[in-house]
């Protein structure tokens, strides 16, 4: 289950709290779906997640920005964030040839059919609440090849054998 154990660098104890709670509650949930689904692993997505909040936490306050640039500079950290795990020597060597399937990832990605990129766009549009153009940037390619990248990734998935197989996994 995720937790804030830690505390907010140079931010008193109690406003560091606080702030870490309203960002936890409101964010946490959709964060770890993202990035659950980049990682296929919970012990990692639920340290990014943390760590993530603690960051923004420690950065600016939460009250000098909006709901929605809030949710995009989470939602692009947990990614970073992934992409920097997914990419590291010691999750590499943890892989095997083939990526497990979790299911945990509320069916996104039955089989585990997707690549990471593919996994990567889904997160930042269907759990970090992202439009495409927003995801976009973050991905850096651009809009159209952003909503080609859905659309295609959308229409595997729905073709996917897997995906008529929600109630045998």
């Amino acid at each position: 289950m995720l937790g804030l154990g830690k505390t907010g660098a140079g931010v008193p104890a109690s406003a560091s709290r606080t702030r870490r709670q309203a960002i936890f509650q409101h964010h946490a949930d959709a964060l770890y779906r993202q990035a659950l689904l980049m990682l296929d692993d919970s012990a990692l997505a639920e340290g990014v997640v943390c760590d993530v909040i603690i960051d923004e936490c420690a950065v600016v306050p939460a009250q000098e920005r909006g709901e929605g640039e809030t949710r995009y500079r989470l939602a692009r950290s947990v990614f970073r964030r992934c992409q920097q795990l997914a990419a590291g020597p010691a999750r590499q060597d943890r892989r095997g040839p083939q990526r497990p399937s979790l299911s945990v990832a509320h069916g996104l990605d039955p089989g585990g059919i997707l690549s990471e990129k593919e996994r990567g766009a889904l997160g930042l549009v269907l759990c970090g609440g992202l439009g495409y153009v927003q995801a976009s940037t973050v991905l850096g390619i651009g809009p159209h090849d952003m909503a080609a990248l859905l659309r295609t990734t959308l229409r595997r998935l729905a073709s996917s054998p897997a995906a008529g197989d929600g109630d045998q996994g």
